[in-house]
């Protein structure tokens, strides 16, 4: 799961992967890179370089990964970006084909509507925060769950929707159904 955040730049809000994600792959591909170069540096040093080539490449994809939505009400487009390096997806939607935003909530695992989230047959609350054309068709922007969002991405969606002018549907209010006890 890849935690997302809004950004400002020059008037439009970018909702993408956070930075310290990718901190934290390039400090372990350096790790690696270094652990490596030391090894191969000593005559007596035997094994195999294959996990930490395996690891080394899983960080460098990690480093070239890309995800993003940018939101621009001067030009009055929102831009989807999802690939890796050079070779990432754009896929343009013109405010004229939007209806708007939604955020709505589910619980995995269960095709109820009233359902509740349930530890023990590991039922989850989760969010799913998309973008609706007019033709009713939904483009998921993210969907995680509930406990870890914390109201982050409902704050994110109100904010998206507040700077890009467009309409955002909230089906319920952020935790109404969890429950939680003292020994959470």
């Amino acid at each position: 799961m890849i935690r997302m955040t809004t950004k400002r730049k020059a008037g439009r809000i970018v909702y993408q992967a956070t930075s310290f994600r990718k901190a934290i792959y390039a400090l372990s591909l350096a790790f690696f890179l270094w652990g490596m170069v030391v090894t191969m540096g000593d005559p007596e040093a035997t094994g195999s370089f294959a996990v930490p080539i395996a690891c080394s490449l899983l960080c460098f994809f990690g480093l070239l990964y890309r995800e993003g939505w940018v939101f621009d009400p001067q030009k009055k487009t929102v831009v989807s970006l999802f690939g890796f390096g050079p070779f990432v997806k754009k896929k343009v939607f013109p405010y004229e084909e939007i209806k708007g935003l939604a955020i709505t909530h589910f619980v995995k695992g269960d095709t109820k509507a009233d359902a509740k989230p349930s530890r023990k047959r590991h039922k989850k609350a989760m969010v799913v925060f998309s973008l609706v054309t007019k033709d009713d068709e939904s483009h998921t922007i993210e969907i995680i769950p509930e406990r870890t969002s914390l109201g982050r991405t409902e704050r994110a969606a109100q904010a998206i929707g507040a700077v890009s002018g467009l309409a955002l549907d909230v089906d319920r209010p952020f935790d109404q159904d969890l429950h939680v006890s003292f020994r959470d």
